[in-house]
């Protein structure tokens, strides 16, 4: 049943099932699959795809908060929660409230954790992690070694997994800095390996989307896929190696709005905010209720198109806060309330995240996530 709406998203359920399945074919039944569904599932609506996919048998979630992390939990998802984001010492509490596991790499937050989880009687998993080369959160790994030392020896604490995370593994053309961080990070999990002395050792991963999708031997025992799950490549290069193996991802998200009116504008007719875009015809437009607001990028003015009745209708003009206008003249019966679609498919035509990625140079990442919070998400099959 179509959305009442004016604006909204639809989230397929067979492509997520898909993706899943097509990732676990690649990492197999023995690495576990943490999907990372931080920043509003990167757009696609965290809580209703956290769903999905414990639906569909993923193992662990990512998130980047504890907010994100508390959201889940109210929501009802029980699965293992892992934060790899910052967390103020005031909200460290929630993090045993919520039993989560989380990312430590400086004693500050270890030692506070450690005194939460003995007040508490708990015992508060921790993962620990290595700048190996990306210059963002991590120790460094000649700090690894004393580090793992202070966590065993904390109260309360337990070492669940160490991880790295990549800087370049989406850029398989430059293969080098990928490949070097890769090899220090399984040096360190030799080393640490050769000396461990706990009854469970620590799942060791460093795999996102690209790693996943590119690289086997980054698989190790957890791979904690974002992109990847919600259908898209994060790079050109990683798609067309992937696609000619015969490994194709499903994208899960179709932007939808509704005409709010149609008009003809005569010819000379200014069209939007600062008369950037003046008629030269006869010109039947239509108002579509979508703006920068809702994450239509106002570079897309004058630039990007909208589908309508399965054809391409150039918007014209400024993209405005709420509202976008469209080029409708060469497209037939056009009436208000007819479905346009800013993302996804309709009929044989399709604009595909990375096309308006490549329009107003950024990645698809940003185009998804920029998407408003609060609008209307749909999972339809």
């Amino acid at each position: 049943m179509p959305s009442p709406d004016a604006t909204w998203i639809e989230i397929s359920k067979s492509a997520i099932a898909r993706n899943v399945k097509t990732i676990r074919s690649l990492i197999g039944e023995s690495t576990l699959l943490a999907p990372c569904v931080k920043s509003n599932a990167y757009g696609h609506g965290m809580v209703g795809v956290a769903k999905l996919l414990v639906q569909n048998g993923v193992d662990r979630l990512c998130v980047a908060s504890i907010e994100e992390a508390m959201s889940l939990r109210k929501n009802g998802i029980r699965l293992p929660i892992l934060i790899i984001g910052f967390v103020p010492q005031a909200r460290l509490p929630e993090v045993l409230e919520t039993r989560s596991s989380i990312f430590v790499h400086e004693s500050t937050t270890a030692r506070t954790l450690s005194r939460l989880a003995q007040r508490s009687n708990q015992t508060v998993n921790v993962h620990i992690k290595v700048d190996t080369g990306m210059g963002r959160q991590g120790l460094r790994p000649s700090d690894l070694p004393s580090f793992i030392r202070l966590i065993q020896r904390a109260k309360g604490l337990r070492v669940e997994g160490i991880a790295t995370h990549f800087a370049t593994s989406d850029e398989p053309e430059k293969p080098r800095h990928f490949l070097s961080q890769l090899h220090t990070f399984h040096s360190l999990r030799k080393g640490i390996l050769s000396s461990w002395k706990e009854k469970t050792r620590p799942l060791f991963h460093c795999a996102n989307s690209a790693a996943t999708l590119l690289e086997p031997t980054a698989h190790l025992d957890m791979a904690r896929t974002g992109l990847a799950v919600y259908g898209y490549y994060p790079s050109e290069t990683t798609r067309k190696i992937v696609e000619k193996k015969g490994v194709h991802l499903l994208p899960s998200l179709t932007l939808k709005t509704r005409i709010a009116a149609v008009k003809e504008l005569p010819r000379g007719a200014c069209v939007s905010y600062g008369c950037t875009f003046t008629t030269s015809r006869s010109t039947k437009v239509a108002i579509l209720p979508i703006g920068y607001y809702d994450g239509i990028d106002r570079r897309l003015s004058s630039k990007g198109f909208v589908l309508i009745r399965g054809a391409r209708a150039p918007i014209l003009g400024r993209v405005c806060m709420n509202i976008i206008i469209v080029d409708v003249t060469r497209i037939p019966g056009v009436s208000q309330e007819d479905e346009a679609v800013i993302i996804g498919r309709q009929a044989r035509a399709r604009i595909a995240v990375e096309e308006i990625a490549t329009r107003i140079g950024t990645i698809n990442y940003e185009v998804t996530t920029r998407i408003r919070e609060s609008m209307p998400r749909v999972v339809v099959s």
